[in-house]
């Protein structure tokens, strides 16, 4: 089935240019709107469109107008602004896209490039994930019949680090591997589990398999492999008695796993969460503060907590190498985290100015997103644990 591109322009000049270099792609088929509302039209008999390109200036529906009406849909397309107006205009609007549930966004400023343009409208169709599927009503039960049959396995995303071109992490993330509607994200089952109460059966089993990758394979060399924690279990002493007596069947080091937190956990009832995690690290288990800069916690905050690890939200990263506010919340982060001394991960990073100007600015952050790696299978991992200076991926 080929790519659908859906382009909606009110200049005809413009619009016109913007189809003839999306045709020059591979199996695509293009679709022609001359304002929001004609490209919402066009968008309700083609449900399973791609991409959508969209001038931000526009009469009768206005750029992020048509993005609010694209957001209702089951599946979500990937998104590029164009527009003229100053850069910081167009990354408000892919932080807008992004709070929208649009997980590939991209923006160009016009006066248009034709080869750079083309360039990213080639990569983010590269990136377009599968449809969330919302609309998949998926009973407790089904899923713990999944868990029983081992349908649920963990998909890895690389950490890279800059220094040596590397990767030396590596984060588990819960994908269900269904019999009738194929692989399934977190969206589908977390919530579920977290209510019924059963979320540790599933902790567990990522846990198990990712241990597993690191203690049997030698090409993972001290990898460190990050387990997100969910509520239930970050006060659970019995978990952790459990994970601590995994790491030392396998002999593997416990600073080789890393406990992810997120902001709104960490400071829910403060004192027991810091009790919680000052044990974790007395058994030698590193912890990291994910999401960090996508809710209200200061560097203030961070401070009181054992950490060793700091990721960034990925709100913090997206356009980053044209958003000067971005920038200036970067710069500060990046220096307070420095001085506590915390190991600091960049995320989602999805695109090659953003990741130009984090290599030239700071070195010393490690980097993941979908411009270095997607996630994936411990199959495919190890021919993905390196890149080229320039982003691309490259074996182990």
């Amino acid at each position: 089935m080929p790519r659908q591109i859906l382009i909606a322009e009110d200049s005809p000049g413009q619009l016109q240019l913007l189809a003839e270099l999306c045709r020059k792609l591979p199996d695509t088929e293009v679709f022609e709107a001359s304002d929001g509302r004609w490209a919402m039209q066009i968008a309700q008999r083609h449900p399973q469109l791609d991409l959508v390109v969209t001038d931000l200036n526009m009469p009768g529906m206005d750029g992020i107008e048509l993005a609010q009406a694209l957001s209702h849909r089951i599946h979500l397309p990937a998104l590029m602004f164009l527009s003229g107006d100053v850069p910081e205009l167009l990354a408000g609007c892919s932080r807008a896209a992004e709070a929208l549930g649009f997980s590939q966004i991209d923006s160009c400023a016009k006066p248009i490039d034709p080869d750079r343009l083309l360039a990213r409208v080639h990569r983010l169709l590269q990136g377009c994930r599968p449809p969330s599927r919302p609309d998949i009503a998926i009973a407790l039960t089904e899923i713990m019949t999944g868990l029983a049959h081992n349908q649920f396995c963990a998909f890895y995303q690389p950490i890279f680090n800059q220094q040596n071109h590397r990767a030396g992490q590596m984060e588990a993330l819960a994908r269900w591997r269904h019999p009738l509607h194929g692989l399934l994200g977190p969206q589908h089952f977390i919530d579920r589990l977290e209510h019924d109460g059963t979320i540790m059966l599933l902790t567990r089993r990522m846990a198990q398999t990712s241990l597993d990758l690191l203690s049997l394979n030698s090409w993972t060399g001290g990898m460190r492999v990050s387990i997100n924690l969910s509520r239930s279990l970050l006060h659970d002493r019995e978990f952790f008695d459990w994970l601590q007596q995994e790491v030392e069947l396998r002999r593997i080091a416990p600073g080789q796993v890393v406990l992810e937190i997120t902001e709104t956990l960490a400071f829910n009832n403060l004192g027991n969460t810091l009790a919680s995690l000052l044990r974790m690290r007395m058994r030698g288990f590193e912890l990291s503060l994910d999401d960090y800069g996508a809710g209200n916690t200061t560097l203030e905050h961070v401070r009181d907590l054992p950490l060793t690890e700091l990721k960034l939200d990925r709100s913090l990263i997206l356009d980053i190498h044209r958003d000067r506010r971005s920038q200036g919340i970067l710069a500060s982060t990046v220096e307070m985290g420095r001085r506590l001394g915390l190991r600091m991960v960049a995320e989602g990073i999805d695109n090659p100015q953003d990741f130009a100007y984090l290599r030239q600015h700071y070195p010393d952050l490690e980097m993941q997103g979908f411009y270095l790696s997607r996630p994936m299978s411990a199959a495919e991992l190890p021919l993905h644990l390196s890149w080229s200076p320039d982003g691309d991926s490259a074996s182990a």
